[in-house]
């Protein structure tokens, strides 16, 4: 980068030009991207199983029959939460032991799987249909856009050659307030289920030994939106943008899936290998739990 290029006025001496590049390289992406706020709080989280409370290091349970080369040989991990003043939040993964024929995401994770649901926007709409919200966010901020597994999403972690996976990314909202982190639509997600039996576009049922029997496997999902309740229009925000409905709450936990059949859904992670389940087959789900990263004792309500 030839600082010098840029104004050739303004830089009379290499000395000037390279103060310039020193004090630009000094600046972050996470600096570039969340101004000048000041941090708040920083924090560091060791990755442990489920449940969380029992503190146990990984490596977690894999299901039963899974190919090893979808199991890291020694997974161990820290989250860093560092949070600005204006709510900004910058979150930084940082794992070792990891497989490279892993594809692995990380989540905001709601409530406990194996309890009920702390709110009704997380309740079925109706017996035997699904929730209003998902029960997981991607760790991702509000604007990013997701491929649905066609490219890297926002959430997807790089894993290296030496076993080392990193993710970091600036959030603009505050995960440890209630209020701040957007739901997904837990109510339609993108499939191909309808497809007729025979055709180029059928999707048969995934996981059938999933807990609620066999299901397809979402591929795609969205946001859920404010609505004007006389036009119908969506609600904008003050930024000019489609207002988003948020966590009642705050999430329980960070944490990270590994994909079992090597691709990732975009804002919904696949069908789930419930982690309370003992020795579940591979058959159960498209994706399992790798490890948490417990956010409760970081609250800042």
């Amino acid at each position: 980068m030839n600082i010098c290029g840029w104004k050739q006025s303004l830089c009379r001496t290499g000395a000037w030009c390279a103060a310039v590049a020193l004090a630009l390289v000094a600046l972050s992406p996470a600096t570039l991207a969340t101004g000048y706020g000041r941090f708040v709080l920083d924090e560091t989280v060791r990755m442990v199983c489920f449940p969380p409370a029992a503190g146990q290091a990984p490596p977690c349970p894999v299901p039963v029959g899974i190919d090893p080369d979808l199991v890291a040989p020694n997974p161990s991990g820290v989250m860093r939460i560092r949070v600005r003043d204006d709510d900004t939040t910058v979150v930084s993964i940082h794992l070792e032991g990891m497989s490279r024929a892993q594809v692995a995401t990380a989540w905001f994770v709601h409530f406990p799987p194996n309890q009920p649901p702390p709110d009704p926007i997380f309740a079925p709409i109706a017996p035997g249909l699904p929730p209003t919200a998902f029960m997981d966010t991607p760790l991702a901020p509000t604007w990013a856009r997701f491929s649905e597994g066609l490219s890297r999403e926002p959430n997807q972690l790089r894993i290296r050659r030496d076993g080392s996976a990193r993710l970091t990314t600036v959030l603009d909202y505050n995960p440890l307030k209630s209020g701040q982190v957007p739901l997904v639509n837990g109510m339609v997600l993108t499939e191909q289920s309808l497809a007729p039996p025979g055709s180029v576009a059928e999707q048969p049922d995934c996981c059938p030994d999933f807990p609620a029997g066999p299901r397809p496997q979402p591929v795609g999902g969205s946001y859920l939106r404010r609505f004007d309740a006389e036009t119908g229009f969506q609600v904008r925000g003050a930024d000019g943008r489609p207002e988003l409905i948020r966590n009642p709450s705050r999430p329980v936990a960070m944490t990270v899936f590994i994909h079992i059949d090597g691709v990732t859904s975009g804002l919904v992670p696949g069908v789930p290998t419930p982690p309370f389940l003992t020795d579940p087959p591979v058959t159960t789900g498209s994706f399992y739990l790798l490890g948490i990263f417990p956010l409760l004792p970081l609250g800042m309500d």
